[in-house]
């Protein structure tokens, strides 16, 4: 009895893995979605984090010897928080504001990581590229560019349906457009500053 019981539970065992296995040898697609926290780094300016979130679909395609390749579509929120500005003499320029920016974006990722049967972890390199679709009303939010790019680093690790994963973004160039219709003291500071940057954590399930 204790034989023919070791001889189920194993044949279970390895049917199991073997149809884990699968997972990670053929496409397949889903759902994403988690946190992200961002900032933009402007002269002489102290900024703060802000967390929001994104959420979209995502792929998963096999390219062979531990490589994968993962496109998504992601409604991605980003922004940051400032605080009262003064310029040197202490005059005050600007109140307390966040800014809440959401793209429709196209994150290309490229992994590689081995197949452990019962689990995958990986590391990743992912250009992306988005178009602003929303912000909130500022004095400053009709003059953001549209496009926005940019790379992330990051790793994850896959657990059969499940994906959890977490990455650094940089998005390149300025996050306010080259041609400012406001030339005051703020605006031109947001200007001299970065676009936004910051650290996302996603989940996603495969179906």
């Amino acid at each position: 009895m204790k034989k023919i019981l070791f001889a189920a539970v194993a044949a279970a065992l390895a049917f199991g893995l073997n149809l884990n296995a699968q997972h990670y040898n053929n496409a397949r697609v889903g759902v994403t979605g988690g946190m992200t926290s961002s900032s933009s780094k402007i002269k002489d300016v102290s900024t703060k984090s802000i967390n929001l979130y994104h959420a979209g679909l995502v792929a998963e395609i096999p390219l062979g010897v531990g490589f994968a390749f993962q496109p998504s579509l992601v409604y991605q929120m980003k922004g940051m928080s400032l605080d009262k500005w003064t310029d040197s003499t202490g005059k005050q320029i600007n109140e307390d504001f966040q800014a809440k920016v959401g793209y429709v974006e196209l994150p290309l990722q490229l992994q590689w990581g081995p197949d452990l049967w019962v689990f995958r972890p990986y590391g990743f390199v992912e250009p992306f590229a988005g178009y602003q679709i929303t912000a909130n009303k500022s004095n400053y939010s009709d003059e953001l560019r549209k496009v926005e790019y940019g790379l992330s680093l990051g790793a994850g690790l896959d657990i059969w349906h499940l994906q959890v994963s977490a990455k650094y973004f940089w998005n390149f160039g300025s996050i306010y457009q080259s041609d400012l219709k406001n030339t005051g003291d703020t605006i031109t500071g947001l200007k001299d500053g970065g676009n936004f940057n910051g650290i996302a954590f996603s989940l996603a399930i495969f179906f």
